[in-house]
């Protein structure tokens, strides 16, 4: 078997539900916990223009997050996601090793061409750069190979495969993967991230490790206790059990990792919701934006029948955002249809 490793992203993922706000202490908790697991890479959070200031898992540049880089880091690496349309590049120094090592860019297909100089001034200033294109499933066979072939012009780390609406099934994944494996620079890692609408997330990371067996390094990201908007992530307790059963080499502390969702993510739970639901399996099967679902949610008697057909007739491009005045026109037409 190849490489695999575990890119936990719960204070990035995870932040959404809570604003991006954790507490300095519950920050620094969580990455130490992740560490003394033996996680390989944790993402701490955002890049942005304006830092989220204490408490907060948005960051302007690298000197504001390297308060919770560990002096004794073991074997983990760090990260951070930036999110091209909301972050420039003139705010990053250039890496000195002292705060996060790498850089993940996330931006939508129409983004794609001019994304790149973003992508090589991450590069020149000395950061790993992870390419993390927006809902892949929405790329034609034709786009992917294309965009594979600009990234294998560049000095990338990692290329991810993600499954923004969590809409992916096994099938799917098995096309993308050949894709990309085909075209893909063999040096490049692949990764993976998913969401778990249809209850395929882990399964599906699963999937990717023994299609990449023998072929490629892949890096899985995963969420404590699955914490996620939505419908959650692969749970990072149940990949370090997999790879574990598997004959993975590297052992990751199981308990390290129980303890720290005990102290810090069941709290949270007790107040938030996270998890497989109706309504976020409505928003996978038809590629949308969970926030349209949510926007629903708050109507007073509305059915999971009503939300499915009102998600249904939403267009599909648009339905990947969240276009409140559009959806709606189409709830209340709906409800005048049924009335």
């Amino acid at each position: 078997m190849k490489h695999v490793r575990i890119l936990d992203c719960t204070l990035r993922d995870g932040a959404y539900l809570v604003d991006k706000y954790f507490g300095e202490s519950a920050i620094q908790g969580i990455i130490n916990g992740l560490v003394n697991c033996q996680i390989d890479i944790v993402e701490i959070g955002f890049l942005q223009n304006e830092g989220g200031g204490t408490g907060y898992t948005v960051f302007a540049n690298a000197k504001e997050a390297m308060r919770f880089i560990p002096k004794e880091r073991l074997n983990t690496e760090f990260t951070v996601l930036a999110d091209y349309s909301r972050y420039s590049t003139e705010n990053l120094e250039p890496n000195n090793g002292k705060s996060f090592d790498s850089i993940r860019v996330t931006f939508f297909k129409d983004e794609k061409d001019k994304v790149m100089p973003f992508l090589r001034d991450i590069i020149k200033k000395g950061y790993k750069l992870y390419v993390q294109p927006v809902d892949i499933l929405g790329y034609s066979d034709r786009e992917i190979i294309e965009l594979v072939r600009m990234i294998n012009n560049m000095s990338v780390f990692c290329f991810s495969i993600v499954d923004t609406y969590g809409s992916m099934d096994v099938s799917d994944l098995q096309r993308v993967y050949n894709l990309i494996n085909g075209a893909l620079r063999k040096d490049i890692n692949l990764g993976f991230h998913s969401h778990n609408n249809l209850q395929m997330s882990f399964a599906l990371s699963q999937v990717l490790v023994n299609l990449s067996s023998g072929e490629r390094n892949v890096i899985i990201d995963t969420t404590l206790s699955g914490m996620g908007r939505g419908a959650g992530n692969t749970p990072t307790e149940l990949m370090i059990q997999y790879l574990s059963k598997m004959g993975q080499e590297k052992h990751y502390n199981l308990d390290m990792i129980l303890d720290t969702i005990d102290r810090y993510i069941e709290t949270i739970r007790k107040d938030i919701f996270w998890g497989y639901s109706i309504p976020f399996f409505i928003a996978g099967i038809h590629g949308g934006h969970v926030n349209n679902v949510n926007y629903l949610l708050k109507k007073k008697s509305v059915s999971f029948k009503d939300i499915h057909h009102v998600i249904k007739q939403m267009p599909q491009l648009e339905r990947k955002r969240y276009y409140y005045e559009k959806l709606e026109k189409i709830y209340q037409q709906c409800i005048t249809d049924n009335s």
